[in-house]
């Protein structure tokens, strides 16, 4: 494996033209396969219940660059299809398309040069898409008033005629967040790496049936709401379920659920009749729920992020020095237990300092990326593997006899024995082993860990690349 900074080739202009078509054709399709869901939840002329498709388009720009610009105003001429003739396409037409355009592709330019390196499950990523929706639906709101004649409009009328525009595209930008993560998904996995992902993750029993209870108790609001229009009032039975799935499943899970709850209250509310008020309200429900969920599993993701901080090496993702004492601790005590031997290599790479002088820390970091896989590939998954720091590495082997270890020790020894490129030149580096034993060589962890260490460093002292067994000179 080449480990240096140029180990991949540019895509030649041929393979990008075809990546850029390929991304088009997507942009277009799904847009406009939004567009059509929206018009099924069209309420009035002009007013849909549901419409994201402008936001999704800001959050494409976001992922695809500014070069997908002039894809996005053909998606939003095309959108139409086939509710409206766009081959007659007039003034009239024009002006609330060039709108949409100037302002969800300056939105997503803007998110695109705030978000340099494209993280979209991150806090910093949802607050500035949060201050995106608010801001492009105020704008909107106010292009949109700015083209009717207000003094033909009384108070009240203007207040219904924004207030609906307004809670319309907020409900449209913040429902959008969760199609365009499924998306990102999909273009990130492939279809059959989504497909993998969405039926691995979402056909678990528990999930569907905290699903069919969302489903469930949408439809008892929604009739409950109907007898005094007051849909706020049962509102809260559906975020219980929704809620408790972001706390249990994290973000993604709870954005899916929120969504689907949603869109069949949506739904159900077309279908059961609805008014003016009935609308703004269920709209506003809509949002809150999306933005209830985001926040809620924002923490749920940052106690994750804390946790494995704070119990995985960051470079190698192998446990630290904490969560291995830990484990060790109870597997001590079940072979205590059961009377098994168990035993702990310290495992010190060799020339790796040399490494790190010559080619960088960058190269160096990659190297041990890859040593810590290839240990990890040499052991039972019962057993445990840390990474204590530069270039040392500790293991924990459950139910393990000295011969059992030496063996894994060797097989270690010439897993890791090849070169490996870094540019034109061949590096290779070696590593230097110690064992000790449970419950000979000591009764705790860290006295385990101590003695191994030892051996470890008689092993560098006897030539290197190979293993010594704590308190057996023989070798």
């Amino acid at each position: 494996m080449d480990y240096s900074e140029e180990f991949q080739k540019p895509a030649d202009a041929k393979t990008h033209a075809r990546q850029y078509v390929l991304n088009s054709l997507l942009f277009i399709f799904t847009f406009w396969s939004l567009n059509q869901v929206a018009y099924l939840f069209t309420v009035s002329e002009g007013v849909s219940l549901f419409y994201p498709p402008s936001a999704y388009a800001m959050f494409l720009i976001f992922l695809l660059g500014g070069k997908y610009l002039p894809v996005h105003f053909l998606a939003i001429y095309l959108g139409g299809l086939p509710y409206r003739d766009v081959f007659n396409y007039d003034l009239e037409m024009f002006i609330p398309d060039l709108r949409q355009f100037v302002i969800y592709g300056s939105a997503g330019l803007i998110l695109r040069k705030i978000h340099s390196q494209r993280k979209v499950i991150d806090g910093k990523f949802f607050c500035s898409v949060m201050v995106a929706s608010f801001l492009t639906a105020l704008i909107s709101t106010a292009i949109f008033l700015g083209g009717r004649d207000l003094n033909t409009l009384s108070f009240s009328s203007l207040i219904e005629a924004s207030s609906s525009f307004f809670v319309g595209n907020l409900t449209g930008a913040v429902t959008a967040i969760p199609i365009f993560l499924l998306f990102h998904q999909f273009w990130k996995l492939g279809w059959s790496g989504f497909v993998s992902s969405i039926s691995s993750n979402g056909l678990e029993l528990q999930k569907v049936a905290v699903l069919l209870i969302v489903i469930i108790l949408t439809a008892l609001v929604i009739q409950l709401g109907k007898m005094d229009e007051q849909f706020s009032k049962y509102y809260y039975f559906i975020l219980i379920p929704i809620v408790w799935s972001t706390v249990k499943w994290g973000l993604g899970n709870g954005l899916l659920f929120a969504f689907i709850g949603n869109l069949f209250a949506l739904s159900l509310f077309i279908f059961s009749g609805y008014s003016h008020y009935g609308i703004l309200e269920v709209q506003i429900m809509f949002t809150i729920s999306i933005v209830t969920v985001i926040l809620i599993g924002l923490v749920h993701d940052e106690r994750d992020i804390f946790y494995h901080r704070a119990m995985y090496d960051d470079l190698t993702g192998l446990a630290n020095r904490r969560l291995f004492s830990e484990v060790c601790f109870t597997s001590i005590a079940r072979a205590k237990r059961k009377g098994h031997e168990s035993s702990v290599l310290f495992i010190d790479i060799d020339g790796f300092k040399a490494v790190n002088d010559t080619f960088g820390h960058k190269v160096g970091d990659a190297i041990l990326k890859q040593l810590g896989q290839e240990i990890k590939d040499c052991v039972r998954d019962s057993d445990s593997v840390a990474r204590f720091g530069g270039d040392e590495f500790v293991l924990f082997l459950d139910e393990t006899s000295d011969v059992k270890a030496g063996e894994v020790s060797e097989k270690i020894i010439k897993q890791l024995a090849k070169p490996y490129r870094v540019h034109t030149d061949a590096v290779e580096l070696g590593v230097s082993i110690g064992i000790s034993l449970y419950p000979r060589d000591g009764a705790d962890i860290d006295t385990l860990i101590r003695k191994s260490d030892d051996a470890m460093y008689l092993a560098k002292k006897e030539g290197k690349s190979t293993y010594r067994i704590y308190g057996d000179h023989s070798r």
